[in-house]
C-alpha cells in the first residue's frame, strides 16, 4: 500500500512538473508573438510619425503612368487555335530621405503593379482582333499600389525613436491580445546588451528574473541595433490563477489519496493496538483467574483428604478459603460487566444525599488492613467543611477503592498513601497521594483508557485488568465531576476527584 502510494504521488508530481513546463512554453510562445507585433507595430508608428513630417512624399501616379519601368507581355500557345496572353506593367518608385545629419534616413520604394490575363482564340487565315475593352486595359494605367519602407537609422536615439507611454500601451494591448494579463516590466538593451532609458520601474526592480528578448530595430545590414526585453514578476502566480480548476482538481485529488492513505494506516494502527490490548487484557484476566482457581484446586482436594474432612477447624478455613477466592473472581467478572455497562450507558446513578466523609473512613478502615499487612501507612486529613454531596454510594466507593487499591499496587517500597479532602468553590474534593513509582509524563491521559496499563518494557510489573481508571473516570463523569492526575516518575501520584456539591 506504501509502495503504491509513493508510485501515485511520484507520478503526481512528475505530471505537475511536466504540466508546468508546458504552461511556460505555450506562456513564453504567447509573450515572443506579443513582442513580435509589437516590434512591428512600434516600427509602423515610426514611418507613420515621419510620413506627416513630410507629407510632400507621395506623388501622383499620373507623372509616372506613361513611363513604366518595366512592361512584359507574354504569349503562350495553348493548342491549334487558342493563344493565352499575360501582361503585367511595374513602375518603381525609391527616395531616400535624410532624417538626421549623421546620416540616417528613410528608405521607401513604391511598387505601382498592372496585370492581366487573355486567352485569344486564333484563326489561322485572319489576324486575332483585339477588342476595345482589351485594349484600353492594357494601356490604361490602373494600377495596384504597394509600398516598402526602411528606416536606415544606425546613429538616432532611442529616445527619439520611441516614446515610453506607447511602447508600454502597444505591449501591454499585445499581451492582451495572446491572452496575457500579467504584470510586466520592460526595458529597452542597446546592441552592447545595456539598459537605454527607456525602461519602467518593474523592469528595474525585477530585471534578475526571467528576461523575454526581442530585436526592436535593425541596420541596413539587418543587424540588430536595440533588443525589447520584458520580465514578469508574478507569472507564477498568473499561471496558476489561468489554470486554476485544473491544479485544485489534481491536488484535490493527491489530498484525497493521501486523507485515505492516513486514515487507513491510522485505523490499521488502531486495529493492531486493539488486538494487543485484546491480548494483553485476555493474559492478565488469566493470571488474575490462575491464582484463585489454584487455591480453590488446592482447598478442594484438601477437603476430600479423610485426616482434614474430619477436622472441624481445617474444614472451616479450607471452605472460608474457597470462599474467598471466588468472592475475588466475581469482583474481577463484576469489574468487566460494569464497564461494558458504562460503555453502553447502562448504568445508572442512585443520587442520595450522602456524608461523604464517613463513607471514605469506612473505606479506610478496610483498606487499612491491607495497606498494614505490607508494613505500609495509610493517613487520613479532613479539612472539607462541608461534606455532605448527592452521589451514589456504590459506585463512589468502588472508584475510591480503585485508586486506593491502585496506590497501594503501584508502591514497591512500603506503601504511604494518604488520603485528603478539601472545600473549592461549588466543589467537594477527595485527594489519594501515595509515594509509589509515579508515572512517565506523556503516560497521565492514556492512563484512563480502557485497558491500558503503564509498562516498564514490555512487562507488566502490577496484576490487574487496566479497567479501574478507566471505571473511576466514567463514574466522576457521571457525577458531573472531574478527574486530576498528577504524577512524578520515581516520586509518586496524587489523583484528585472534584464532585459538585450541588
Amino acid at each position: 500500500m506504501t509502495i503504491s502510494l509513493v508510485v501515485f504521488v511520484s507520478l503526481q508530481f512528475y505530471w505537475l512538473k511536466e504540466y508546468y513546463t508546458a504552461l511556460e512554453q505555450d506562456f513564453s510562445n504567447k509573450v515572443y508573438t506579443a513582442l513580435e507585433n509589437s516590434s512591428k507595430k512600434i516600427e509602423e508608428l515610426e514611418i507613420q510619425k515621419y510620413n506627416e513630417k513630410f507629407k510632400n512624399f507621395d506623388k501622383t501616379l499620373a507623372n509616372n503612368a506613361k513611363s513604366p519601368t518595366l512592361f512584359q507581355i507574354q504569349q503562350t500557345q495553348d493548342s491549334a487555335n487558342k493563344t493565352t496572353l499575360t501582361f503585367n506593367k511595374t513602375i518603381i518608385e525609391k527616395q531616400n530621405i535624410p532624417i538626421s545629419k549623421k546620416g540616417d534616413s528613410i528608405t521607401k520604394i513604391k511598387l505601382y503593379k498592372d496585370e492581366g490575363l487573355y486567352s485569344i482564340k486564333k484563326n489561322e487565315s485572319t489576324p486575332q482582333i483585339i477588342s476595345s475593352v482589351q485594349s484600353q486595359d492594357i494601356s490604361s494605367g490602373q494600377f495596384t499600389l504597394t509600398e516598402f519602407a526602411k528606416f536606415n537609422a544606425s546613429n538616432l536615439p532611442i529616445n527619439q525613436r520611441v516614446n515610453p507611454k506607447m511602447l508600454d500601451s502597444v505591449l501591454a494591448k499585445e499581451l492582451k491580445n495572446n491572452g496575457i494579463n500579467s504584470k510586466f516590466g520592460y526595458g529597452i538593451l542597446d546592441k552592447n546588451n545595456k539598459l537605454t532609458q527607456i525602461s519602467n520601474n518593474t523592469y528595474l526592480d525585477q530585471r534578475d528574473k526571467t528576461n523575454y528578448n526581442f530585436p526592436l530595430f535593425t541596420d541596413d545590414k539587418d543587424r540588430t541595433l536595440f533588443t525589447l526585453s520584458l520580465v514578469f514578476p508574478r507569472k507564477d502566480a498568473s499561471l496558476a490563477m489561468n489554470n486554476l480548476p485544473m491544479l485544485l482538481g489534481t491536488f484535490m485529488s493527491l489530498l484525497t489519496i493521501l486523507g485515505i492513505y492516513i486514515i487507513s494506516i491510522n485505523y490499521m494502527m488502531k486495529q493492531k493496538k486493539i488486538s494487543e490490548v485484546k491480548t494483553d487484557f485476555i493474559n492478565n484476566m488469566s493470571h488474575e483467574f490462575k491464582t484463585p482457581l489454584a487455591t480453590i484446586s488446592v482447598a478442594t482436594d484438601a477437603l476430600a483428604n479423610d485426616k482434614i474432612s474430619t477436622n472441624p477447624e481445617k474444614v472451616k478455613y479450607y471452605s472460608q478459603l474457597i470462599k474467598q477466592e471466588n468472592l475475588r473472581m466475581k469482583k474481577q467478572v463484576e469489574n468487566v460487566l460494569n464497564m461494558s455497562k458504562l460503555e453502553r450507558n447502562e448504568v445508572k446513578l442512585f443520587l442520595k444525599e450522602t456524608n461523604v466523609r464517613e463513607l471514605i473512613k469506612q473505606i479506610s478502615q478496610s483498606f487499612r488492613l491491607i495497606v498494614e499487612e505490607r508494613g505500609g501507612t495509610l493517613t487520613e486529613e479532613f479539612k472539607a467543611e462541608h461534606y455532605h454531596v448527592k452521589v451514589d454510594e456504590f459506585h463512589l466507593s468502588n472508584a475510591l477503592v480503585n485508586l486506593l487499591d491502585n496506590a497501594n499496587k503501584y508502591s514497591p517500597e512500603t506503601p504511604e498513601i494518604r488520603i485528603t479532602t478539601r472545600n473549592e468553590p461549588g466543589f467537594y474534593v477527595i485527594a489519594i497521594s501515595d509515594k509509589g513509582m509515579g508515572m512517565e509524563q506523556h503516560n497521565r491521559t492514556k492512563i484512563f483508557e480502557k485497558f491500558f496499563r503503564e509498562e516498564t518494557g514490555n512487562i507488566h510489573n502490577v496484576k490487574g485488568q487496566g479497567l479501574g481508571l478507566s471505571y473511576v473516570k466514567k463514574i466522576v463523569e457521571l457525577h458531573n465531576g472531574q478527574v486530576i492526575v498528577e504524577s512524578e516518575k520515581d516520586k509518586g501520584s496524587t489523583f484528585t476527584i472534584k464532585l459538585p456539591m450541588k
